[in-house]
């Protein structure tokens, strides 16, 4: 549907459409949300929550493998640190084991490092990057495109 503007400038068409999220098309699939951080995986996991998304809670790689070999996940929210390793490995077991699962990185590190951070995270192709504290509409907004990823040929999606 297009929505008309009011202005003297040319309309320019607005698609109105349901996020992936908002219209439950990831109910039966979960979210890993692996994380020592507990002030972290508190704010993801209340925001998933409240759309109604199931998380697996991880704290180390193994505990990752372990999760994604019994569950079908949808995307996996990684912080910077883990019990057994970094955000690093599991993107890299990720891309090698399930490169369908975007991996989104969270870090709560000071703003001087978080554009090398940034950097690092999507040269080894997570899907994105986020810093805590974060807007609850970036975070949103990060996990549909996240998750429309998913539905993309897999050439394009990783």
């Amino acid at each position: 549907m297009i929505s008309p503007t009011s202005s003297s400038q040319p309309a320019m068409p607005q698609l109105q459409t349901k996020s992936a999220i908002e219209a439950g098309q990831f109910l039966s699939k979960r979210v890993l949300l692996a994380t020592t951080d507990m002030e972290i995986r508190h704010s993801i996991g209340d925001l998933l929550s409240g759309y109604k998304i199931k998380t697996l809670l991880a704290t180390g790689l193994e505990e990752i493998k372990s999760a994604l070999a019994r569950n079908d996940i949808a995307a996996c929210f990684c912080g910077f640190w883990l019990v057994d390793g970094t955000y690093r490995d599991v993107v890299r077991y990720l891309r090698l084991q399930r490169a369908e699962v975007p991996v989104i990185v969270v870090c709560a590190r000071t703003c001087s490092q978080e554009f090398r951070d940034y950097l690092t995270a999507l040269n080894i192709r997570a899907c994105d990057f986020i810093s805590y504290p974060y807007r609850e509409s970036d975070m949103e907004r990060i996990l549909q495109s996240a998750l429309a990823l998913r539905h993309l040929p897999a050439s394009l999606a990783t």
